[in-house]
């Protein structure tokens, strides 16, 4: 049934690719690919451990979902394209920003039996700790453990294991700062936890810094 709706695509595109015509049924049909993501969404029974207050969105993908623990008030954004087959540990409260992407394992070419490479898949798991943010567009090698509290900035290439409080940054990331380690322990201690799953509903504050050096700029914007 799929190839006769691709053939029939196919020319109905070379007939009628400069027409609104087109343009309409092109549209259709990327809205029927939507919906049919939508439907192969990533169930919760699918998971090795699935925990309370776990956010998923629906364009999410994660090949193999049964190597995948997922502990409490996990988020992943959209986008997020993750391959698990070597296994994938995220702790309690740690959330991924839109477009991130993450591999647990390596195809074997030291010593292998042919190349490039052989057959055989070395499985690295990777582990993220409890109260761990990553943000947009990271990509994390397989084997990689990122501790607790560790923050990811946008668009960092994670090759080495992040220590716990770690602000890393870059590619590859490379540690630019710490939390306030105390700080921290003290928010943990009262449980004093931010819901990661409330996205968009934030407070907001512009930094004193850039109020100063741009404040024309952000009257114009009015946020001033």
């Amino acid at each position: 049934m799929d190839e006769i709706v691709i053939f029939a695509m196919n020319i109905i595109k070379k007939i009628f690719s400069k027409t609104r015509l087109y343009r309409f049924v092109a549209w259709q049909w990327n809205r029927f690919n939507e919906e049919e993501q939508l439907k192969q969404r990533l169930r919760p029974d699918q998971f090795r451990e699935y925990g309370q207050g776990v956010r998923i969105d629906p364009d999410v993908r994660i090949n193999m979902p049964s190597r995948v623990v997922l502990k409490d008030r996990v988020m992943i954004l959209r986008g997020c394209n993750f391959n698990t087959i070597g296994g994938l540990y995220v702790g309690e409260n740690s959330g991924f920003g839109m477009n991130c992407t993450l591999w647990t394992w390596q195809h074997r070419y030291l010593n292998s039996e042919c190349i490039p490479y052989d057959a055989n898949a070395d499985l690295k798991p990777v582990i993220i700790r409890d109260f761990v943010w990553i943000g947009a567009h990271v990509q994390i090698v397989a084997g990689i453990e990122i501790g607790e509290g560790a923050i990811v900035g946008m668009g960092s290439v994670v090759t080495k294991s992040v220590p716990p409080f770690a602000i890393v940054m870059g590619n590859p990331a490379t540690i630019i700062g710490y939390r306030d380690k105390e700080h921290f322990l003290k928010c943990k201690a009262e449980k004093k936890f931010g819901s990661l799953t409330l996205v968009g509903n934030y407070k907001e504050n512009i930094v004193k810094m850039f109020k100063i050096r741009y404040e024309k700029e952000l009257k114009e914007l009015g946020l001033m």
